[in-house]
């Protein structure tokens, strides 16, 4: 019973973040908008890295994820907001 809640947890968030993305309340970005992508952390939900946006040259953030379980789609939630 576990795994199915949690599963289905992380739909719920999987979900949630989709639409924000469809309603336009957050932007997706393909990872070839960037380029002079440096790995610079290691955190625990991932790997962190250091880009320049191709669009304006700024330089950003770009985090991945080791797994899309429960608790890492609510800290990616927590973070955005």
């Amino acid at each position: 019973m576990q795994d199915t809640e949690n599963t289905n947890n992380t739909n719920e968030w999987v979900n949630w973040i989709e639409e924000a993305v469809d309603k336009e309340h957050l932007k997706f970005y393909e990872y070839e908008d960037f380029n002079n992508i440096q790995h610079i952390g290691t955190e625990a939900f991932g790997n962190v890295y250091r880009a320049n946006w191709k669009n304006s040259g700024k330089l950003v953030a770009l985090k991945s994820f080791i797994s899309l379980n429960n608790l890492t789609m609510k800290e990616i939630v927590r973070e955005v907001f």
